[in-house]
């Protein structure tokens, strides 16, 4: 395996800002050791879903690309590293964010306290914002807000 490359300052502090605790820990060991495997995902990390884990980096805005690494046993396995440290996302396009109360007591008053999809009152705390458009399905579009219709409504918590 090749060195670690050489990351600009800018993109390593990006990296180490981000919070979310599974896109954390897999920023961390791609950091330290340059890349990460499948396996070490699954055995060092409990990670039973190891794309889950690089999905919620590639979520914060840090590219991310596969490779194929030898295994141990001589299968080949999936090895992860940053992708281009240029193409990385920041400020509002950076990946999820929190919608503040401002929204939800607009949807709230709006919509009255009720699910979109089930058209079932609930009480509010039971609820939460969805996107009409997923972000993985439209990405990173700036003219996307709420009162474009991104924004759905407010759906159950759970369920």
């Amino acid at each position: 395996m090749k060195k670690k490359p050489d990351l600009p300052p800018d993109f390593v502090a990006k990296c180490k800002a981000i919070t979310a605790k599974r896109a954390r820990t897999v920023i961390r060991h791609v950091l330290k050791k340059g890349f990460i495997t499948t396996q070490e995902l699954k055995d060092t990390y409990g990670y039973n879903h190891p794309p889950r884990a690089i999905r919620d980096v590639k979520e914060n805005g840090i590219p991310m690309e596969m490779f194929r690494v030898e295994g141990g046993d001589g299968r080949s396995i999936a090895a992860y590293r940053f992708g281009d440290p240029a193409t990385a996302r920041t400020g509002k396009f950076s990946g999820r964010t929190i919608l503040d109360k401002k929204l939800k007591a607009m949807l709230v008053n709006r919509d009255g306290s009720k699910c979109v999809i089930y058209q079932e009152a609930l009480p509010e705390s039971l609820l939460q914002i969805d996107h009409r458009i997923p972000f993985e399905v439209s990405g990173d579009d700036p003219g996307l807000t709420p009162r474009s219709g991104h924004f759905r409504s407010i759906v159950p918590l759970v369920g």
